[in-house]
């Protein structure tokens, strides 16, 4: 099976809060990451757009040989999922249904809040998969382009960042939630600044990072053991479809990854066309 490899896919740098799950979990595999930061932001481009963009990375990944690709973003895996496990006969797996099941596990009044793009809002799939495994769930939510382009830049100055959350966080009102479901993978990237807004406002909420639902399905997919052995030399290449210095500078911010061997590789879009 594969290239004893596992792919991750993104916009941009979101996709980051899954992969940093996966290397304190999967110690047995090479990891690679598409960021298609040319095209982002997601949330602004339309469901068919998102749909192509989807099937194109996982085609890329395919004649890559991974073992199986993560879409690390909501709003590809609302749009692109289903499409491309059509297509493609490798396992592709998401993060809409691990971070709904998830939920479901944490909340105890089946009031949640959602916080993702407008494109994975406007789809209604968290509503549809929640309310499809538990139809008593109460779901509202609130899109936020403003954060997602704020991590994006790497902007993560705490008054700053606190700033803009509680901008959106207001947008609940007087919901009485207890869950909040961080459904865009840049978000976890910020969740203390969640956490600390959320206080200020005294609400208790348990956070859902959709992450390590969908890595414990991947290490369940791939039948990768709680307590395997690490291998050695262990390696990330990163192919990114805009500045890759832009992305290296805000994944530095995010990830340690010393002691990995760490390549860049820079993607036309227009080689990807084929794979749709």
């Amino acid at each position: 099976m594969g290239n004893n490899v596992i792919g991750f896919y993104d916009s941009g740098v979101g996709g980051l809060s899954v992969l940093k799950v996966a290397l304190n979990k999967i110690k047995n595999k090479n990891f690679v990451f598409f960021g298609d930061t040319l095209r982002m932001p997601y949330g602004a481009r339309t469901d068919e757009e998102i749909k192509n963009y989807t099937m194109e990375v996982m085609g890329f990944f395919k004649d890559l040989d991974v073992d199986l690709s993560i879409i690390a973003c909501n709003t590809a895996t609302s749009h692109g999922l289903k499409e491309s496990n059509e297509k493609y006969k490798y396992p592709i797996i998401g993060v809409v249904e691990p971070g709904s099941e998830n939920t479901l596990e944490r909340t105890k009044t089946k009031k949640v809040a959602l916080v993702a793009t407008k494109s994975c809002v406007e789809s209604g799939v968290y509503d549809k998969v929640l309310k499809s495994m538990d139809p008593s769930i109460e779901l509202k939510s609130v899109y936020c382009p403003d954060l997602t382009l704020a991590i994006e830049r790497g902007e993560f100055e705490e008054e700053y960042m606190d700033g803009i959350v509680k901008k959106y966080l207001d947008y609940f009102g007087d919901y009485d939630f207890d869950t909040m479901i961080l459904g865009c993978t840049h978000y976890p990237l910020v969740e203390d600044s969640f956490k600390r807004v959320l206080k200020k406002q005294g609400k208790k909420v348990l956070m859902v990072d959709p992450a390590y639902k969908t890595v414990l399905d991947a290490m369940n997919i791939l039948k990768i053991e709680k307590d395997h052995e690490e291998i050695p030399n262990r390696s990330i290449d990163f192919y990114i479809t805009g500045d890759i210095d832009m992305f290296r500078s805000t994944m530095e911010k995010i990830v340690d990854l010393s002691g990995f061997e760490v390549n860049f590789h820079q993607v036309d879009i227009k080689d990807l066309e084929k794979y749709r």
